[in-house]
């Protein structure tokens, strides 16, 4: 393998910039070196834990680099963690999850579907509940607005059900879930176990609300498998002539 191809997995980070307040959208991981470039944009001083984290869901992409927090190695003390009342239940049933509980590494602090979330004061994130597999906990995207531009972060569905357009309405960017291409990327597996929308099914669709709806419409959350992962595929040409990129590591939008 090409050591320059190697992409992370997904997670958001969010700075106010006025304060210089870092929070970071899912633990995944690779938190270390995520966080590690969190802090390094604007000159942030590199080393301690965010303000806060946002989770997404119990799947072990969005939430494993927790224990990054524990005593054994950055020994975080009381971060925040944004979790959805089923996701909490997880992190304190579960070891080694409970124990950042106990010793009082993290705070768990439970959000409500659609309620937002202030962190500080130009910043608010608002829960929206996603059908997704929710074997361990619920599922959701974030919406988050600062002042003048409003995203969405949503980087897991089963299907998007004809509800595409209710859940981009109104914001500049969404950052969409476009796990796999195709089915054809999974020989030998039930594909019913793992439903994530096909960019090759929505395709036309994401073009629509970049085209029409003024959306600016980036996918993530890319599996290894997903040819879309080399810019230089076909696949990855046919998502860029619709109008519609994926996401790269460190790009950055202005809320």
């Amino acid at each position: 393998m090409d050591p320059g191809s190697v992409r992370r997995p997904s997670c958001l980070g969010l700075i106010d910039g006025v304060t210089g307040s870092r929070w970071i959208v899912d633990a995944t991981p690779q938190f270390p070196s995520q966080l590690d470039d969190l802090f390094s944009v604007d000159g942030g001083s590199v080393g301690g834990p965010p303000e806060g984290i946002l989770l997404t869901h119990a799947h072990v992409g969005h939430y494993a680099g927790l224990l990054h927090l524990g005593g054994e190695v950055m020994c975080g003390h009381e971060v925040p963690v944004w979790v959805m009342p089923r996701m909490a239940e997880f992190l304190n049933a579960h070891e080694p999850w409970a124990s950042l509980v106990a010793r009082r590494h993290v705070i768990l602090k439970e959000m409500s579907p659609q309620s937002p979330v202030s962190l500080g004061e130009r910043i608010s994130v608002r829960p929206v509940p996603v059908p997704h597999r929710d074997e361990l906990s619920e599922t959701v995207a974030f919406e988050i607005a600062g002042a003048s531009r409003r995203v969405l972060w949503l980087p897991d569905i089963d299907d998007w059900d004809a509800r595409l357009a209710d859940w981009v309405a109104g914001v500049d960017v969404a950052w969409l879930d476009g796990t796999f291409y195709s089915d054809s990327e999974l020989p030998g597996r039930e594909l019913g176990q793992i439903p994530h929308p096909r960019i090759s099914d929505h395709l036309a669709e994401y073009s629509r609300l970049a085209d029409g709806g003024g959306t600016d419409v980036r996918l993530i959350h890319l599996n290894h498998s997903n040819p879309a992962c080399d810019p230089e595929s076909p696949e990855a040409r046919l998502i860029a002539d619709a109008g519609v990129r994926v996401a790269s590591e460190g790009e950055r939008i202005e809320l």
